[in-house]
């Protein structure tokens, strides 16, 4: 089968008759027609995180069901279907994470495309309880960032963003579920980073979760106006701030760097005066470590910051008695779960998330998936951009 196999760093490689995947009993074989590219491909491509060669790369896939499984049940050859990046490999009660619903953590999880061979191939075999069927009028080269540019920002922002104490008194689950879908509605919510996943970020917080406010942070003007097609009520330039008051942000240290983070924050909360400056979710997609300390200056006391985007270094600067002071939770997300990812799917399926818009490139075939790694690493593609599998 065709294939893009990575044997090293930067090298990729097209192959024309890669061996096809072997059919497990409980397995469906996908026809892979659509991935899409995530920054994750670009760290693999480069050697920046280990994996072992050869390795088809591509977690964010669609396709149609090709053949199924002796015992697989949940789907019919021709059906349309997503699959998710991450899925359990136990959902053993035995495993913390499976035992308490959070199947993307569990101990033994497989990552598509990173841990096992991905989606940018012409097949792949995935067990079929692991595999959403989505409706044939959603376009799969726009279905296929649903599995991660879609599905992790919806995690973060249904089971994330909730403060604890509100968690913590209740104990209906059907009250918990109510408060976890609403909690952000009439409230206000600061991204910082507008690309493949915090475009999908600012989409959902204004359309699915109703906040009241959704102020984007970028440093680049189009993607602040790609923000606002997105939902955003907001936008803040933060290069453009620091300019204007003739910061040198990068020259600065200590007290003086701290001191410009500050009036940043205030710059970006100012929005909110109605609100008495209140910002209540504030979630980092921007994968750079120096938006950390912004953040933290940026939300309100007894709220939360939600590290979406994977930042390349440690932030030097963790600003431990602020966070004391402040009483913020500081939550990590990754991938989502799979009861989540049902839900997901039915939004899309109702229209509640603008797949037409998050995806802004679908020109790229696996023969130019390398171009389209340069493209995103130079920043040429606004949101999402999907490879078609020919």
């Amino acid at each position: 089968m065709k294939a893009a196999v990575l044997y090293g760093k930067e090298e990729l490689i097209i192959e024309n008759d890669f061996e096809e995947p072997k059919l497990g009993e409980l397995d469906v074989l996908i026809n892979s027609k659509n991935t899409g590219l995530c920054s994750t491909d670009r760290t693999l491509y480069r050697g920046f995180v280990p994996f072992k060669p050869p390795l088809i790369i591509g977690h964010e896939i669609a396709g149609v069901v090709e053949k199924l499984g002796k015992s697989a049940k949940e789907l019919e050859v021709g059906d349309h279907v997503i699959i998710p990046p991450v899925y359990p490999g136990c959902e053993d009660e035995n495993c913390p994470a499976c035992r308490e619903g959070l199947t993307n953590r569990c101990k033994n999880s497989v990552f598509i495309g990173h841990g096992v061979h991905g989606g940018d191939a012409e097949f792949i075999s995935v067990p079929s309880k692991y595999t959403f069927k989505i409706n044939e009028r959603v376009p799969l080269d726009e279905a296929c960032i649903i599995p991660d540019a879609v599905s992790t920002p919806f995690h973060a922002l249904k089971s994330r963003s909730i403060p604890p104490h509100i968690v913590q008194n209740s104990s209906n689950p059907k009250t918990l579920f109510e408060q976890k879908t609403h909690w952000l509605k009439d409230k206000n919510v600061v991204v910082f980073g507008v690309g493949g996943v915090g475009g999908p970020t600012v989409n959902l917080a204004a359309r699915y979760f109703k906040a009241k406010n959704v102020l984007a942070v970028d440093i680049f003007d189009n993607k602040l106006d790609f923000a606002k097609k997105l939902g955003a009520t907001h936008t803040v330039n933060s290069i453009t701030y620091f300019e204007d008051n003739n910061i040198q942000i990068d020259k600065l240290s200590g007290r003086d760097k701290a001191k410009a983070i500050s009036g940043l924050a205030r710059s970006i909360s100012s929005n909110f005066s109605e609100d008495k400056f209140q910002v209540d979710c504030v979630l980092d997609c921007s994968g750079v470590s120096d938006t950390f300390p912004v953040a933290v200056e940026t939300v309100s006391k007894n709220r939360t910051i939600i590290q979406v985007g994977w930042p390349p270094k440690a932030v030097n600067e963790f600003l431990n008695q602020k966070i004391m002071d402040k009483y913020l939770t500081i939550n990590g997300t990754w991938a989502c779960p799979m009861n989540e990812m049902r839900e997901i799917v039915k939004a899309v399926e109702n229209d509640i998330v603008d797949l037409d818009l998050l995806v802004t490139n679908k020109d790229y075939t696996l023969n130019s998936l390398e171009n389209a790694i340069h493209d995103l690493e130079a920043g040429k593609i606004l949101g999402r951009a999907t490879i078609k599998i020919e």
